[in-house]
């Protein structure tokens, strides 16, 4: 029977939830050892973007990414971990900014596969999509 990285994550996560840092390190190197023995370590990106969905979600917290024109200041950074936390039911919020002049102005959000477009870019396309 063939594991996917999904399956192989999420007893990564049950072997070390709740444990001590010491019984975590022994756990995870026992997980490497068995990859490697098992011949599946082409698996490990896999089973570590698998195990941080995994670890996110149970822990209830959210990463975005925030795409703005100019870089954000801590203050409208933490209005919008805040908006998140609320929209989300999130107790942690991550953010990462990028920076992307196209917008012209606003902000667009991305969690997961979720995107809130309030960039002028975004708006003037609507238009532009209404007008023709």
């Amino acid at each position: 029977m063939r594991f996917s990285a999904k399956q192989y994550a999420k007893t990564l996560y049950d072997l070390t939830e709740g444990k001590s840092k010491s019984e975590i390190e022994k756990a995870v190197a026992d997980f490497a050892w068995f990859l490697h023995k098992n011949r599946k370590s082409k698996l490990v990106n896999g089973i570590i973007e698998q195990f941080r969905k995994i670890y996110n979600q149970e822990k209830r917290i959210i990463e975005s990414e925030i795409v703005t024109r100019n870089k954000l200041n801590k203050a409208l950074e933490e209005k919008i971990k805040q908006y998140l936390k609320e929209k989300c039911k999130a107790k942690e919020v991550i953010l990462k900014n990028v920076v992307d002049e196209s917008i012209k102005g606003g902000v667009i959000i991305k969690i997961g596969d979720e995107v809130i477009d309030g960039s002028v870019r975004g708006k003037l396309e609507e238009l532009r999509k209404t007008i023709t």
